[in-house]
């Protein structure tokens, strides 16, 4: 009995995401990612720099280049406003590239698995699924949680694709942010700008426990 289509594009999924991790762990691909060996190659560019380093940062989620050395090499390069700016742009078309690879290839095989063995993980899906741009834009604020691994969890879930769009394009504006500004200052470490943006990083990252504060208040409340 041959394999399903599903099968193997599930296979695939995980084949290419082993395949990424390798390469720019075990490969000279990993040296290129410091923010200075960054900033350098974009700026080495001139004028053309804005335009590569949206289209690095395109590409970037989907073969798993961790997104917050890209944005402290953006804030390094073009300085909070712009970085912020450009990092937006890019981390956004990155994540929806990331999500639909992940639509593709892993969607159908995960809901049969999931449909046949775990309905109980199924209608939590279903749950993120109608409130999937509050689902989104809550996890984006938080700096903690893996931008890579989210896009494709969420492509193979039921969350819509324009919430997902709008989600992370909202969401990660504090973060990305946070993390220019940290890039902006990372010559000037003793600086009140460097505390500023480790700062607010350390304040977006307590987001969960100041939501189960309030749930559980307003909870208590009723």
């Amino acid at each position: 009995m041959g394999l399903s289509r599903q099968t193997v594009k599930f296979a695939g999924l995980l084949i290419f995401i082993v395949i990424c991790l390798v390469l720019f762990r075990w490969t000279d691909l990993g040296r290129y990612l410091h923010p200075e060996q960054i900033r350098d190659s974009i700026q080495s560019v001139g004028y053309l720099a804005p335009l590569l380093y949206v289209l690095i940062y395109s590409v970037a989620p989907v073969f798993f280049v961790p997104g917050w050395i890209i944005t402290i090499g953006g804030g390094l390069a073009f300085g909070p406003l712009w970085g912020t700016i450009l990092t937006v742009m890019g981390a956004t078309i990155g994540a929806t590239l990331a999500f639909l690879v992940g639509r593709y290839l892993g969607r159908d095989f995960v809901t049969r698995l999931l449909k046949e063995k775990f309905k109980t993980i199924g209608l939590l899906d279903e749950r993120a699924a109608s409130r999937g741009f509050e689902v989104i834009f809550f996890l984006r604020l938080i700096p903690l949680i893996p931008f890579n691994a989210l896009d494709y969890m969420a492509g193979i879930s039921k969350i819509g694709t324009r919430d997902y769009i709008l989600g992370t394009f909202l969401g990660i504006i504090p973060g990305t942010f946070a993390y220019v500004y940290l890039g902006s200052t990372l010559t000037h470490i003793r600086s009140w700008g460097f505390t500023l943006a480790i700062g607010l990083l350390i304040l977006l990252s307590l987001i969960p426990i100041f939501y189960k504060r309030r749930k559980k208040r307003d909870h208590s409340l009723k």
